[in-house]
């Protein structure tokens, strides 16, 4: 690389494919020793530098003081980044002009190995960001363009009667990849000339603006999942902030929450229906896979995420605020015209303003926001909520009013290192999911013997858990899922792990059970029987000895 190019600039039309062809070289320069480190960081058209260096410093596992001043912060990454010999940064959706210095990110030198990537819409971007090299990403045409749709669409746009359509639509997709791909993949393999016809009939219809029209594309795609549980799960991805990586199981989990997975039988089934929608809509390059190590996310391309806001934001009680560096809370007024709450990925501290009237709030997202305190009386108003997310917090304590959630569905609360505190959940009779996993509890709630429609409980990673009261498992008759791996129980006493073993063996609708035991033979018996049962998923941590556990703990 020529060490006198610093800042690279890449423009070009929404859906061009810009984002997808930086991807492809930002894997292959991972996989080279070009750059130590590689960062990739996705803005939004409301540019936050605090939230940049919030992304900034998470993917250095920097731990950057949340409520210091940008200014504070900058100096920070600075110097932090100053100790990195050869590093790029990819700076992807740049709306607006970035001041490098007050994000803290070194101006590019041939000294110091420090190299930028601005992908944009705006010529104008690129120039006024002083760019070294400035490269249009132009759309596909001819050939190239009608190769992309029949790899996708397949080879029935060669039947006589539909290639004459095949080739007015490949027209109408202006050369965007995105349109080519998704329009594609919703005709694929569609043999009916009726449903071609009415295809080019709906492209001849005006648009001016490209950022309209390649909405047109994306919308078809859209209308043609011809399935509303496939297009309420797909909608439902925006509650995530823009650029966010989902584990594919954690975002089938968010569907059943909501209910948005219709399936007749047992959990299992509904997960597996879940996986399913995801297929369908991988399969429809609505939702895109990735590969980061070993693992697997999947990502929504911000064009679609702009569509399903604007689809959402034609029925009222959407409020989407995720991923935008808030610090204040809803005002009264959006509070009460809200039926759905996503304020993920803020930076929200306090819930100390008692919302006043929520009548219609039936779910609210507040995960991976710093909260340190949530008024005690904070969900007094919130009498229809069904779903809550509280996860990834700082809590030590919920708040008393918890407990009148009375219509509480689905309630997570997983990965609060520091909660140890949870007010008594016996009226939650409709509660169906709890998960508890990684939180720092001694002890189950009050009241959970209470939960007479619990489907589905999470332990799992509760180190500090000592106990679970005589009976509680007994009394959850409709558990059809229970996690117990890396939990402290493991750590109990023989006499005491066999009792929650034979009260597990009591529970006639169990179809999913992983747990964690010392000493293998103590329990063999059990386990055994446990195996007997119509579980479809089981699994088993066996520990030689205590202090084997707790070194896998301390290591995972």
């Amino acid at each position: 690389m020529d060490p006198k190019i610093g800042i690279n600039s890449i423009y070009g039309y929404a859906g061009v494919g810009k984002t997808t062809a930086m991807r492809e070289i930002c894997d292959q320069l991972a996989r080279s020793d070009i750059f130590d480190n590689i960062f990739w960081l996705t803005l939004s058209k409301d540019l936050s530098l605090h939230k940049l260096q919030s992304d900034i410093a998470i993917q250095m596992s920097m731990d950057l003081p949340m409520y210091k001043d940008v200014q504070f912060r900058a100096k920070l990454i600075y110097e932090r980044l100053k100790k990195f010999t050869k590093f790029l940064s990819i700076f992807d959706n740049v709306w607006q002009h970035i001041s490098l210095k007050e994000v803290g990110v070194p101006q590019p030198e041939p000294e110091n190995g420090c190299k930028i990537v601005l992908v944009t819409r705006s010529l104008k971007i690129c120039k006024c960001m002083n760019s070294d090299i400035i490269m249009k990403f132009e759309p596909l045409y001819g050939a190239e363009a009608w190769n992309l749709f029949v790899s996708k669409a397949g080879n029935v746009v060669h039947i006589p009667e539909i290639q004459p359509f095949a080739k007015q639509v490949v027209k109408h997709c202006r050369g965007l990849p995105i349109g080519l791909v998704s329009v594609g993949h919703a005709l694929r393999n569609v043999s009916s000339v009726e449903v071609w016809r009415e295809t080019f009939e709906y492209f001849t219809r005006e648009i001016d603006a490209v950022e309209d029209y390649v909405f047109k594309l994306l919308r078809f795609s859209y209308n043609r999942l011809n399935n509303d549980m496939v297009q309420n799960c797909f909608l439902y991805c925006a509650f995530f902030p823009a650029g966010y990586l989902f584990k594919p199981e954690e975002l089938v989990r968010y569907w059943m929450a909501e209910a948005l997975i219709h399936k007749a039988g047992d959990i299992v089934a509904e997960i597996d229906e879940g996986f399913r929608v995801l297929r369908k809509l991988q399969d429809a390059n609505m939702l895109q896979m990735f590969t980061e190590g070993s693992e697997e996310f999947l990502k929504m391309h911000n064009l679609l995420r702009d569509l399903a806001i604007t689809i959402m934001e034609m029925t009222p009680g959407f409020f989407i605020k995720a991923g935008i560096a808030l610090w204040l809370q809803p005002s009264h007024k959006e509070w009460a015209n809200a039926r759905k709450i996503t304020l993920m990925s803020n930076a929200i501290p306090r819930l100390h303003v008692v919302p006043k009237n929520c009548p219609q709030i039936s779910t609210l997202l507040l995960s991976n926001n710093p909260i340190s305190y949530i008024s005690s009386s904070f969900f007094c108003q919130m009498d229809t909520l069904k779903f809550l997310d509280l996860s990834y917090s700082l809590i030590i304590e919920l708040p008393s009013s918890l407990s009148e959630l009375t219509q509480l569905r689905a309630l997570f609360l997983h990965y609060w290192t520091h909660l140890k505190n949870i007010p008594s959940l016996g009226k939650m009779k409709k509660l169906q999911s709890l998960c508890l996993c990684g939180t720092a509890i001694t002890k189950l709630p009050q009241g959970m013997e209470g939960l007479v429609s619990l489907r589905s409980l999470d332990l799992s990673e509760t180190i500090k858990l000592e106990a679970i009261q005589v009976g509680v498992l007994l009394s959850l008759s409709c558990l059809e899922e229970l996690r117990l791996q890396g939990s402290g129980l493991c750590k109990m006493d023989s006499p005491v792990i066999t009792n929650y073993l034979m009260e597990m063996r009591s529970l006639k609708c169990l179809s999913i059970l992983t747990l964690s035991v010392v000493g293998y033979g103590d329990h063999l018996d059990t386990i055994m029987s446990l195996q007997e049962q119509n579980l479809k998923i089981y699994s088993v941590n066996v520990y030689g000895s205590i202090e084997d556990y707790i070194e896998d703990v301390q290591t995972t």
